[in-house]
């Protein structure tokens, strides 16, 4: 089951996992697991996406309720006036500061 972070009767905003795809790719063929098909018979309505995450990457992803609605989110993405907010998470150990060693032309 999805997280679901906000819905309204125009669109649904889920928090989509690492790993899993935004919707049928032909690169990932024969996969049937994904974020469009499983919001949608969550909610039990028609969704859309209005923008992609890459399938490694998780975080916000919105959805649109209706066709009217869609083209007017997409809109806005393509318009660049949807601001967006990228935050990465590392479970490693920080990068280390070292000492380079190099070597002289003499040596």
């Amino acid at each position: 089951m999805l997280d679901i972070l906000f819905e309204d009767e125009h669109l649904i905003i889920i928090d989509k996992p690492a790993g899993l795809l935004v919707h049928r790719t032909r690169q990932a063929f024969g996969e049937d697991e994904n974020a469009l098909i499983q919001l949608r018979d969550q909610i039990g309505s028609w969704v859309a996406p209005v923008h992609r995450l890459d399938r490694a990457t998780s975080g916000t992803l919105l959805f649109a309720k209706n066709e009217e609605v869609l083209p007017l989110l997409k809109a806005q993405f393509s318009d660049r006036k949807v601001e967006k907010n990228l935050l990465m998470h590392s479970a490693r150990h920080p990068f280390r500061k070292r000492k380079l060693h190099r070597s002289s032309p003499d040596q």
